[in-house]
């Protein structure tokens, strides 16, 4: 392999960087940002912005170079028409290739769709539906999620459940449009390598086997909406209410943990962090807190401190995530007494078991080629997409999703995945701290100096994936956390 791999690495770190740094932007702000949030930014400078942020990294986002990574380039008789084998790949003492082999396939894929994700973009982001409360007025299928999310009233998010199903087709065809090119992308690439990539589980299918299970033995616990979008409502966590900040701001999040040295010397890069409107935000910035714990605590190269779909860095996400649904976190940590504590931890579970549900239904719909069920629900035709998607959402929440929503609510991205098994093995972690460090864990030292030492540590191949007993032992783990509150 004529390939220096330290150097490469280097240049994969810039180019993965670049790349999720510019996704972010892309779909938090859209294509166009308004004129406040461009700060004062030149045309020339806001059409940067859509330009590809893989093209100067074209040495790590291309066919050729994964190939060669991968040991499956051409051998020079094959380059001049004999028939031949692939050339052996070199022996690698680094341990470099096969982790470099998949940020490259990432990449590569990313680049080739760069444009979709900016068609998608642009598609939640236009000013495309025209609604009359409280009074006329243009709003984006962007805005018109937010504020069925942020609504209070039943009325109010109806309303904005129906704005959102009569106007987001352009986004649900770019959605589509998008899938279908990043598939053929993978054929032309290797179709195969790409479940390996998204879903760190061994084998694959045990992601899918997980999420089956997942649904199956939770059903009992799942308290039916008569509509979709009062299950979403009740997934927000309005109703655990207590003890939470009025504003979500980082400092209130170093505060929890500053007396642990949890992050002394780390730079913790929170980014953007969600509007307050209920336990889930809270949730989902303890879950942003742990993701940019791990981030932060990795050591070492980074092909083999980080993956594209990074195991580690989902368990830690879950692992402070589900911190909101801990009865000993509400009594500690915001200062509700024992009773009110466990109301609060009970309610707070519900609406993080819709937020898992949802993840295990969006697994079996985004499913790969070759597995059973079909491959991803939006490479289907119309009226099997549609009757797909609305039988899974509908056993998710306890009422269907319009199949006209399908990729507009939820995404369907091939991230459910590593979420989910995060999630599960994260309910072994929770217990292996509270046997090791008591049950405030989350504020012991010594607790935090393990979690830093576990995330620095070199990552085995192993310890990048999952086995269908690891998620299988999380799931049991989970289903009695869930049956104690």
């Amino acid at each position: 392999m004529d390939v220096d791999l330290i150097r490469l690495d280097r240049e994969v770190a810039r180019a993965a960087r670049a790349w999720r740094a510019a996704l972010d932007d892309l779909t938090r702000r859209g294509p166009t940002p308004s004129a406040a949030d461009q700060d004062g930014a030149t045309a020339a400078e806001a059409r940067a912005r859509l330009e590809n942020p893989l093209d100067p990294f074209r040495r790590v986002s291309a066919r050729t170079t994964y190939l060669e990574l991968a040991g499956k380039a051409p051998s020079l008789g094959a380059e001049l028409g004999y028939a031949g084998e692939p050339e052996a790949p070199a022996p690698d003492p680094t341990g470099l290739a096969a982790p470099l082999a998949d940020w490259v396939h990432t990449l590569t894929l990313e680049r080739v769709v760069w444009a979709d994700r900016v068609r998608l973009a642009t598609a939640w982001h236009a000013a495309s539906i025209l609604i009359d409360v409280p009074e006329p007025a243009r709003m984006s299928p962007h805005e018109a999620r937010l504020r069925l999310l942020a609504d209070p009233t039943d009325a109010g998010r109806q309303t904005f459940a129906e704005v959102l199903a009569r106007g987001a087709g352009a986004v649900a065809d770019a959605a589509r449009i998008l899938v279908e090119r990043r598939h053929e992308a993978a054929r032309r690439l290797d179709e195969a390598r790409l479940a390996a990539v998204e879903i760190p589980c061994d084998p694959p299918g045990a992601a899918r086997g997980a999420a089956e299970a997942l649904l199956h033995r939770t059903e009992p616990m799942l308290r039916p909406e008569a509509t979709w979008h009062g299950a979403l409502g009740r997934a927000v966590g309005r109703d655990a209410a207590s003890g939470w900040p009025a504003r979500l701001s980082p400092r209130w999040i170093e505060e929890l943990f500053r007396a642990t040295k949890l992050t002394e010397g780390l730079a913790i890069d929170l980014g953007p962090l969600p509007h307050p409107l209920g336990a889930a935000s809270f949730a989902r910035a303890l879950a942003r807190f742990g993701a940019a714990l791990s981030r932060a605590s990795a050591r070492g190269p980074f092909a083999l401190a980080h993956a594209p779909a990074d195991l580690r860095r989902a368990r830690r996400a879950a692992l402070f995530g589900g911190l909101v649904a801990d009865p000993v976190f509400c009594a500690r940590a915001l200062g509700l007494g024992r009773g009110r504590a466990l109301d609060q931890a009970r309610a707070t579970a519900q609406s993080f078991l819709l937020s898992l549900r949802l993840d295990a239904a969006t697994v079996s719909l985004v499913g790969h080629a070759g597995q059973d069920g079909g491959g991803h629900v939006l490479l289907r035709a119309a009226r099997d997409r549609r009757d797909r998607f609305e039988e899974a959402t509908a056993r998710a929440l306890g009422a269907p999703i319009p199949g006209t929503l399908a990729g507009v609510v939820p995404a369907l991205e091939p991230d459910a995945a590593v979420r989910l098994a995060g999630a599960l093995l994260a309910a072994r972690d929770r217990r292996d701290l509270i046997e090791r460090f008591d049950e405030d864990w989350f504020r012991n030292p010594r607790a935090a100096e393990a979690l830093r030492d576990e995330d620095s540590a070199p990552r085995s191949p192993a310890s990048r994936r999952a086995g269908a007993d690891d998620l299988e032992a999380g799931l049991g783990e989970m289903m009695r956390s869930l049956a104690s509150l």
